[in-house]
């Protein structure tokens, strides 16, 4: 880390960086967002295999995040209400204020960002009040949890119920290098109202490519995470659209 003296370091400017959690479903061909459901209400589309989920409790859980300078030096965001239990049957697009770091003066390349176990104790011991965990499932020790039911809309075929869960956990590595029109993410240190970054998914992915005539949870549940780092990705600015 840095090895500035104590009054070189309180001269060094530095601009608070917020990070907001976000979620919706695949963009259609014209780059549009779908609306699946309103708010605290069942997620229903229809996949690629033509079934209709209804995704009827989802839990993503994100408990961590740090951003590395273009010259390779890292810093941690800190977690003022601890892990986030995010609510996928929250209100799309909707942000979520996650964590904030104090960034000197530089150029920023990388954001990782840990889907990992929820763990209640260390909910409790967050500097402000924790995030809610909503839903009417435990997800006490898991990472990702998804529950609901699938139709056939035909009728030919007969519908399932169905739950995906992981306790295995993820770090994610997200480019920065061209996020800020095309340049790294710039900290110049003149930024008094700050900057943030958003952190978003699509959550209808995990179904994509199941037919829920002949599933395997378990394979599906083994390949949650995969899933999730590929459609997590990063935006500048507090916004999704």
């Amino acid at each position: 880390m840095s090895s500035l003296s104590g009054c070189e370091a309180l001269l060094e400017p530095k601009t608070k960086v917020s990070l907001a959690i976000s979620h919706h479903g695949t963009r259609d061909g014209n780059g549009v967002l779908p609306n699946y459901g309103e708010a605290d209400a069942a997620r229903v589309f229809v996949n690629d295999k033509g079934w209709e989920i209804n995704l009827a409790e989802g839990v993503i859980v994100m408990t961590a995040a740090q951003v590395e300078s273009c010259a390779g030096e890292s810093f941690d965001f800190e977690l003022p209400y601890g892990p986030f239990p995010e609510y996928q049957l929250a209100q799309d697009q909707d942000l979520v204020d996650f964590a904030a770091v104090e960034l000197p003066e530089g150029t920023y390349c990388k954001l990782r960002v840990e889907y990992g176990r929820y763990q209640s104790s260390l909910a409790e011991q967050a500097f402000d009040t924790p995030f809610q965990v909503h839903g009417h499932a435990s997800v006490e020790g898991l990472t990702v949890y998804l529950a609901g039911t699938a139709a056939d809309p035909t009728g030919a075929k007969e519908g399932a119920n169905w739950k995906f869960q992981t306790s295995q956990t993820s770090i994610v590595e997200l480019d920065l290098s061209k996020a800020d029109d095309g340049r790294p993410f710039r900290i110049t240190g003149k930024e008094p109202g700050g900057r943030a970054l958003t952190v978003a998914k699509t959550y209808d992915a995990f179904f994509r490519g199941v037919d829920f005539s002949d599933f395997d949870a378990e394979a599906i549940s083994g390949r949650l995470l995969e899933v999730l780092k590929a459609e997590t990705y990063v935006i500048v600015g507090a916004q999704v659209f």
